[in-house]
């Protein structure tokens, strides 16, 4: 694989059979931020345009979250159809601390977190507690979750057969194109394609 290193951030650049460390996340927001571009706009989520320092600050607190709850680099994160801000959100947040996001709408599915819509509402789903989606962004912003130094072979989502890579998502592998499984859109942060299953925003 062919890797256009230039295009991308590196925390350790690859080496040899060293694949290097990065961050999805690092790469999608905070050398934006870093850049000067705070306050241009992001991304549009759900009609709302998002600067890339309200996506900063939202995606830490959800970082701190899924921190909270012993998410790290490997883990797997279920994520249901929700709403596409929310959706893109814990994609970036599970970037951020190194896990993988498992796109899954089943009833049985299950990961370290599970964040999906339902009877309860928007929320996380740890050790079968639920917890309310402001809740926990409420205590995630008491302590943002940082970058994990995340090696740069792994992968950032997947949805049954389908994986998307995190230098796919970044664009910087000979395997990228802009095709989505069946039932998702792509969207773009800051140079990072992710995948949404969308779900309909509450009333």
């Amino acid at each position: 694989m062919t890797r256009d290193t230039a295009a991308v951030t590196w925390f350790r650049a690859p080496s040899g059979d060293d694949p290097g460390t990065l961050n999805a996340c690092y790469n999608a927001l905070d050398i934006h931020v870093v850049r000067g571009h705070a306050d241009d706009v992001a991304v549009v989520l759900d009609g709302t345009p998002r600067t890339f320092a309200w996506m900063l600050s939202e995606v830490a607190a959800c970082a701190g979250v899924l921190r909270a709850f012993g998410v790290g680099v490997g883990d797997r994160v279920v994520l249901g159809s929700v709403p596409q801000q929310a959706g893109v959100l814990v994609v970036l947040a599970a970037a951020r601390v190194g896990a993988v996001v498992e796109h899954d709408d089943s009833p049985g599915a299950t990961g370290k977190v599970v964040v999906r819509g339902g009877p309860g509402g928007l929320g996380f789903t740890v050790d079968g507690e639920h917890v309310p989606w402001d809740v926990a962004l409420r205590a995630g912003r008491t302590d943002p979750g940082g970058c994990a130094d995340v090696p740069g072979d792994a992968v950032l989502s997947r949805h049954g057969a389908d994986t998307l890579t995190v230098l796919d998502a970044l664009g910087a592998s000979d395997d990228h194109g802009s095709s989505a499984p069946a039932g998702a859109a792509l969207v773009e942060v800051g140079g990072l394609t992710v995948w949404a299953f969308d779900a309909p925003e509450a009333d």
